[in-house]
């Protein structure tokens, strides 16, 4: 059930080398199940809806979504042989688990593999979005 006593907004990222990889719509969303964590389209924003007082992490996004997240694999996103993923939150190098990425407000967080690495991906453009 959607809440409004928090109401945020992240934008999450994944790059292969220079291709986007879509994060799918609806993660979150099954039948009349909508979970607090969830995603309405596939333009890599995600809603957190909470009738609470409580914040999620990167870890509790992809735990709703089913998918891995690590240092080596982001849901569909592998990295290449010898590699581990590279991480930006908020256009800064992370270096910590991916999984306690705090989502805060606007937080944008790019996850790519290579070489080839994207080197300036663009960032979500917030307009009006509270």
């Amino acid at each position: 059930m959607e809440g409004a006593v928090v109401h945020i907004h992240q934008y999450l990222a994944l790059y292969d080398g220079h291709q986007r990889v879509v994060l799918p719509a609806n993660i979150g969303i099954h039948n009349d199940c909508l979970y607090w964590l969830h995603t309405h389209s596939a333009d890599g924003l995600i809603h957190d809806e909470v009738p609470i007082h409580k914040f999620f992490t990167l870890g509790n996004f992809f735990d709703v979504w089913r998918q891995p997240l690590n240092w080596y694999q982001a849901g569909p996103l592998q990295a290449r042989p010898g590699t581990k993923l590279k991480i930006t939150v908020d256009g800064k190098t992370f270096k910590g688990n991916p999984r306690s990425i705090e989502l805060d407000n606007h937080t944008e967080i790019i996850i790519k593999s290579g070489p080839p690495y994207v080197m300036h991906p663009p960032h979500y453009n917030w307009g009006n979005m509270g």
